[in-house]
């Protein structure tokens, strides 16, 4: 009996001792471990590879049995370290931070971990590092804006130090004059006393600095401008050629269908230095579209008024019609400096002169019916437009159809090509010696109104 206690208790004695010896084993390991964790180097050498103007790609130098990597931006409002990414892997030493706005400046460092029992350790005191996305092209429109007056402006861009402008005589810009704006603000430029009759070239670029360096955006796409002899400016134009106006009805089309067809309408335009009359429906004017109507504005098309809900005027009582329009003003006016429409347009076509009279501004007709709300069809808009237009023309179309956005990335240039001016509807009726008056209706100008 004595024997076996003895047998039992050696028993236990050797396996606890295993236990313990165990025990110090995974404890001697994991203080190795956590040293080994806790002395993680610091990432060196952290690059930007590449940079465009939505995005910046980084690369660092691989350190050491680490987990992966931690990507850190200096929030300005905080001033303090944000995570914005992170890299998985020993070996995965690299990070794009993308859709990001242009000219942005980041301040960034990078860590790097490693995981052991949940617990996570992170690498040394990291290097800051400064790299910036690219200002974006600015979008240029140039215009004689006055007797002996070449005039540039450019949409708004933001986090710039300024711009540089060169203009030339000739379009290779072999021998030009330049012009620094220090001023990020800034959105135009003049020159006065040229020769009238002289051609024009321009282009403009922005900068920022980044620790005291000038970084430059990509030229934009070159404007002419004739300087001519006229002291009024009719609407950023070269008067010599044939204008037509378009118009659009039924916007703004914030998310029509998901295609966002207004904006994409406003690309087409700023693009080829075209303008445009739009007549908005007040339901659809709000806080979501504000940003439409400030490109619309600062591209110079006009705004006018196509009621609050789009309903057959003919159909309403006088005081039921003026509210209509009334109501669609003060949305208009509320995010446009206080400012309403400039011009109105029935829905259908459809009024009453007792309801013209009392609204009290000018009411624009059409010439060329694309029928696009009917057809929504992009040949059948083009073979409208192409076929039957003619110079003092106002083109009726939708800016809620996709396929009046297709469309028009064809018409808009071909147009252009064929000479015209796109304008907007007072500048046409200007150009052709005409003062519109409230409570008259138009359809196009072709020297003088066809004021029916």
């Amino acid at each position: 009996m004595g024997a076996l206690r003895t047998e039992i208790m050696e028993k236990r004695i050797k396996f606890f001792s295993a236990i313990t010896i165990f025990m110090i084993i995974v404890a001697t390991i994991t203080a190795l471990f956590v040293t080994d964790a806790k002395d993680l180097a610091s990432v060196k050498n952290v690059k930007m590879v590449h940079n465009s103007e939505n995005s910046i790609s980084l690369t660092w130098k691989e350190v050491k049995k680490a987990d992966g990597y931690y990507i850190y931006n200096l929030d300005s409002d905080t001033n303090k370290y944000v995570k914005i990414g992170t890299s998985k892997g020993e070996n995965n030493c690299k990070y794009d931070i993308k859709d990001i706005p242009s000219a942005s400046i980041y301040k960034v460092k990078v860590l790097a971990y490693r995981s052991f029992m949940k617990k996570e350790y992170l690498s040394g005191k990291a290097k800051e590092y400064t790299f910036y996305s690219n200002p974006s092209k600015p979008i240029l429109s140039v215009f004689s804006g006055g007797k002996g007056v070449l005039s540039m402006e450019w949409n708004d861009l933001d986090n710039l130090a300024g711009y540089d402008i060169q203009y030339s005589k000739n379009k290779e810009f072999t021998e030009y004059k330049n012009e620094m704006i220090k001023d990020g603000q800034t959105r135009n430029f003049s020159v006065n006393d040229l020769a009238v009759g002289d051609i024009y070239y321009a282009r403009v670029r922005a900068y920022m600095t980044v620790n005291r360096k000038t970084i430059y955006s990509k030229w934009s796409d070159v404007g002419e401008a004739t300087i001519y002899d006229k002291d009024i400016n009719i609407g950023k134009v070269d008067p010599s050629k044939p204008m037509i106006a378009f118009s659009f009805d039924d916007g703004p089309a914030y998310d029509y269908k998901n295609s966002n067809s207004t904006e994409r309408i406003l690309d087409v335009l700023e693009k080829y230095n075209a303008r445009a009359t739009f007549f908005m429906v007040g339901e659809r004017v709000n806080s979501e579209t504000k940003h439409l109507l400030d490109r619309e504005i600062q591209n110079g098309c006009e705004l006018g008024n196509h009621s609050y809900a789009h309903p057959n005027m003919k159909e309403l009582s006088l005081d039921d019609g003026l509210a209509q329009f009334q109501m669609t003003d003060d949305l208009i006016a509320q995010y446009n400096n206080g400012q309403g429409a400039t011009v109105i347009r029935f829905p259908y076509g459809n009024s009453t002169d007792e309801l013209l009279a009392s609204i009290g501004r000018p009411s624009i007709m059409w010439d060329v019916d694309t029928l696009d709300w009917q057809t929504k069809n992009v040949q059948a808009n083009i073979s409208a437009v192409l076929d039957n237009v003619s110079p003092g023309d106002i083109i009726l179309m939708h800016d809620i159809h996709e396929a009046t956005v297709e469309s028009c990335a064809t018409i808009v240039p071909e147009l252009i090509n064929r000479g015209y001016e796109l304008v907007t509807i007072h500048t046409l009726a200007a150009a052709n010696g005409v003062d519109l008056a409230a409570g008259e209706t138009y359809y196009g100008f072709h020297n003088g109104a066809t004021n029916e």
